[in-house]
């Protein structure tokens, strides 16, 4: 053990505040600032954090926080050998749950560190230390965040019903989430909807531009989930209305190729901008100078980020009925909805918004409003950090009722 350790060991065994570990697939990633935000924002406890895949130490470091990287990458979910891995997962508890070598490593760091709670972020990682947590006796929370796509799966739907009860708590960030797990035996008091939310006292509207674009905007993961291409053809028909519209898109991924060359098919390679990936701060410079946000996602949709800083941005919002977005976005409130594949219903609402600088300012103003009230990621994180640590408190009283009988 080096000196550092060591030291920070000492430091942490005389520090009363219950220690808390809190596991995720990959930590640091770009397009995840939230979870960062969440680690570092959580208050009153030792923390550690376990992952698989540490990225960007750089710009999202973690002074007061021990980590943990486990070798190696996580089993298969999709290829060949994920029936393998089922078949020995299974007497575990769940299909997900982790066998081998990897569960021996989960114990010996269970049995060392001792945590007094587990936060796992999103559900299948949760699955996968649950069984293990069980045996060292740590309570776990999981902490869902739109994961329930994944219910199409019957190996997913199958294990997680065999996980519910045994979760100390469930925070869901969608209502949608919250009703689903209700309807399928969930304890009515283990469920806590905590949308993550956005830092609303950093993403803040800006004084009106002098010009008179009107300018749309996309902060995106360029995938196909996303429905990017959608909202360039329907911006793309706005534009045939409105020469004064522009289009600018922040975000990068599999679709980028794609999407450069339907902009140029459509001729809008004058009114449609790629920024590519930014970070938060630049990203919060930037996007209160547009008039519109737009996303149309498919399939699958957890409490979108982007979309509460549009709002805490005072931008309106015109978003598919997918997910937690129905949570955020209100029509005729703070922006517009439409059915998932209706392009015709965003054409008509961009177009609305796109003629009614008025309007945009009323929807914008609700919007923001309703960020600050509502999505405030320090207030979310708080919440949060109050759950957990009631966990704590009543894991420890049972172990001492226990201990007294």
């Amino acid at each position: 053990m080096q000196v550092g350790e060591r030291v920070f060991e000492q430091i942490q065994e005389s520090d009363a505040r219950p220690k808390l570990m809190i596991a995720t697939r990959v930590f640091g990633a770009s397009g995840q600032p939230w979870m960062w935000r969440q680690v570092v924002g959580l208050q009153g406890f030792r923390k550690e954090l376990l992952c698989w895949e540490r990225q960007n130490a750089g710009t999202q470091p973690t002074t007061d926080v021990r980590e943990h990287v486990l070798p190696g990458k996580l089993a298969p979910y999709h290829n060949d050998g994920r029936w393998l891995y089922r078949s020995r997962a299974i007497f575990n508890g769940s299909f997900y749950a982790a066998i081998g070598e990897e569960r021996t490593r989960l114990k010996q760091l269970f049995d060392k560190d001792r945590p007094d709670v587990i936060l796992c972020n999103f559900g299948d990682i949760a699955m996968r230390l649950l069984p293990t947590a069980r045996e060292a006796g740590i309570p776990l929370v999981a902490y869902f965040h739109g994961d329930f796509s994944f219910i199409r799966n019957r190996w997913y739907r199958w294990s997680l019903y065999r996980c519910l009860h045994d979760f100390a708590a469930i925070v869901v960030v969608t209502d949608a989430e919250r009703q689903w797990l209700r309807e399928h035996g969930a304890p009515e008091d283990k469920i806590h909807y905590i949308p993550c939310g956005a830092p609303t006292d950093v993403f803040r509207p800006v004084p009106e531009r002098s010009d008179d674009l009107v300018r749309f905007v996309m902060v995106s993961r360029l995938s196909e989930e996303k429905g990017c291409d959608v909202s360039i053809r329907a911006f793309s028909e706005v534009a045939k209305q409105n020469p004064k519209v522009r289009l600018g898109i922040f975000g990068d991924g599999v679709e980028r190729e794609n999407l450069g060359e339907l902009v140029k098919r459509l001729g809008l390679v004058d009114k449609v901008t790629f920024h590519g990936f930014i970070d938060e701060l630049s990203l919060a410079k930037k996007l209160p100078l547009h008039d519109i946000f737009i996303q149309h996602s498919r399939i699958k949709e957890g409490s979108p980020v982007s979309i509460v800083e549009a709002m805490s941005c005072a931008l309106p919002v015109v978003a598919t009925t997918i997910g937690g977005i129905t949570d955020q976005i209100a029509t005729g409130q703070n922006g517009y909805l439409v059915s998932e594949g209706d392009i015709d219903g965003m054409i008509a609402a961009m177009q609305r918004l796109a003629s009614d600088p008025v309007l945009r300012k009323q929807l914008g103003a609700v919007g923001r409003e309703r960020a600050v009230a509502c999505h405030d990621a320090a207030k979310q994180t708080r919440r949060l950090g109050e759950l957990v640590m009631d966990v704590t408190r009543m894991s420890s009283m049972k172990r001492q009722d226990a201990l007294a009988s």
